[in-house]
């Protein structure tokens, strides 16, 4: 498996960047051919109940998901499109929370929509379009083996097993800082990040389809801490942490594109987002990183 060396891209969720910042983010050698897809296309949104997502049959989600396609305008030719599926209580993450019956359940409906979603995708007959998902893994924010952790990471490979991940193109990790300068000293936070970026990393290597092969990763990146037990949610990371990161990202095995995530484009929708996060431009943020572009891809 190859490691990611130029394939880096941004994405927004349910739409894309404006024409100005992927300008900006084009000298930086990030694309723009990326979208996340938001749960409620799917049928499987933060309000869905456990009852709700196994009741949900293939026509109901394919009519859901193609009118949410169309509504939006998505995808375009060689996008990737990142399924955000977070049921409540029964999240990629909480997989490890069930077992037998249960657990055959919520897989069948996992991959009954991840199955409706190449259906509509291939109808659309654009070119190089190829579907992940999010969420897969989550690891400790600080990078502990700790009891919890190796509980979901359990139920994880549990899903692998029983084909959850047969169909996608690729998983999506989720690298987001869980804390800042508030929360520890400087030192501190490099080795968690960096303990919490290779475990998302390996342990999402440690999945399989069920023929045995792995599958590649497509890890997210953002530019806030998202943690609401933290002194320090939802505020911008420091530049040099995410530069730390992307070191850790760029090096590792298995990693076929690299993703950074954010809901919004514009400091006045930071601001006036619903949960708003420290506004930053994003441009001026990644010029500040300094990584970008990658040696040799420009």
């Amino acid at each position: 498996m190859s490691t990611a060396t130029c394939d880096i891209r941004f994405s927004r969720q349910d739409r894309y960047a404006r024409r100005s910042l992927v300008s900006s983010l084009t000298r930086l050698g990030i694309s723009n051919d990326a979208v996340t897809i938001s749960g409620r296309a799917t049928r499987s949104g933060k309000d869905v109940t456990k009852e709700e997502f196994l009741g949900a049959g293939t026509e109901t989600i394919r009519t859901s998901l193609t009118k949410f396609l169309q509504k939006h305008h998505l995808p375009r030719a060689g996008d990737l499109v990142i399924l955000d599926m977070e049921p409540k209580g029964i999240a990629p993450p909480h997989l490890g929370d069930f077992e037998g019956k249960q657990l055959r359940d919520l897989v069948a409906a996992y991959r009954r929509r991840i199955r409706v979603a190449r259906q509509v995708l291939r109808r659309t007959k654009l070119p190089r379009l190829r579907l992940g998902l999010y969420q897969v893994i989550v690891p400790d924010g600080r990078g502990r083996t700790s009891a919890d952790f190796e509980h979901r990471l359990r139920g994880y490979i549990e899903a692998g097993l029983r084909g959850m991940f047969d169909e996608l193109d690729f998983i999506c990790p989720v690298l987001y800082q869980r804390f800042g300068s508030d929360d520890a000293t400087p030192e501190t936070l490099r080795k968690w990040i960096a303990a919490a970026s290779r475990q998302a990393i390996e342990g999402s290597l440690a999945l399989t389809r069920r023929n045995g092969t792995r599958i590649p990763l497509v890890p997210f990146l953002s530019f806030w801490v998202f943690n609401g037990g933290s002194a320090d949610n939802r505020r911008a990371v420091p530049p040099k942490m995410l530069a730390r990161q992307l070191e850790i990202v760029q090096a590792a095995v298995g990693v076929e594109a690299i993703l950074f995530w954010s809901a919004w484009q514009t400091e006045r929708e930071m601001e006036l987002a619903k949960k708003p996060v420290e506004p930053i431009n994003i441009n001026d943020f990644l010029l500040s990183v300094g990584s970008l572009p990658w040696p040799g891809c420009t």
